[in-house]
This record gives C-alpha cells, sequence and structure tokens, in this order.
C-alpha cells in the first residue's frame, strides 16, 4: 500500500496554511498598515529609511507603549497599534535576515512533546 507521501511528497515542507488560514484578520490588518504607508510614502519605502533597523524598533516601541496605556488605535492612521507594532517588527525581522545571510532561520530543533502524553492538573478536576 502506498503511503500519502508517495503520492505527494511535501512531509517536511512549511504548511502556509497555518498562517494564512489560521491568521486571516490580524494578517488583514497587518496589511492595512502596508496599505496605509504605501499611501502616506511609497511601496517598500521602509527599505530605503536610514538607520532602519532603530527607527523601527523605536516605532514598533511607541506603539507598545501606546497599547500598554490602553490606546488601542493608532491616532493618526485610525489602525490598531498592534498591526503598527507588528509590521516594524516584521521590518526589522526582515533587516536582520537580510544582514545575516548564512544564518538558517528557517530549520528548527524538535519541539518537547512530553505534554501530549503526561497527565496534568488540568485533566483531573479531583488534582487542585
Amino acid at each position: 500500500m502506498k503511503t500519502d507521501q508517495e503520492f505527494k511528497a511535501d512531509g517536511g515542507k512549511p504548511d502556509p496554511t497555518l498562517l494564512e488560514v489560521g491568521c486571516t484578520r490580524a494578517l488583514r490588518a497587518v496589511q492595512a498598515t502596508l496599505d496605509y504607508g504605501k499611501i502616506k510614502y511609497e511601496p517598500h519605502s521602509w527599505k530605503k529609511v536610514p538607520d532602519a533597523a532603530l527607527r523601527y524598533d523605536a516605532a514598533a516601541r511607541r506603539h507598545r507603549i501606546a497599547r500598554d496605556m490602553g490606546e488601542d488605535f493608532d491616532p493618526e492612521s485610525g489602525l490598531l497599534h498592534l498591526a503598527h507594532e507588528i509590521i516594524c517588527n516584521l521590518f526589522l525581522l526582515e533587516l536582520f535576515i537580510k544582514a545575516h545571510p548564512g544564518v538558517d532561520y528557517t530549520h528548527f530543533k524538535a519541539p518537547p512533546q512530553e505534554h501530549k502524553t503526561r497527565e496534568s492538573a488540568y485533566d483531573d478536576p479531583s488534582r487542585g
């Protein structure tokens, strides 16, 4: 009998649906910040910003501080501070990866699995 990998060898490959299907609303909110930036500046202009890593780190922190102070929406754009913070961090991640071309950023160590098999206090209501 043939295994499913003999019909379509996709084992071990990235699964974009985990992000694209699992986080559609979040991705749309982040996309809106890019659309806003495209109108305010120009497409991909973040790549031309001098001292971009320092400046986008500061911008992400400003949005986080605003959120920590209870403000959900950026007053200028009307978009979520969290979406602005995330796009700033995505820019930082892209800049880091570009600056470190030899770094393997897609392969990871095997995650622990013990939590899937061991009994926890949450499984037995008599255990407090």
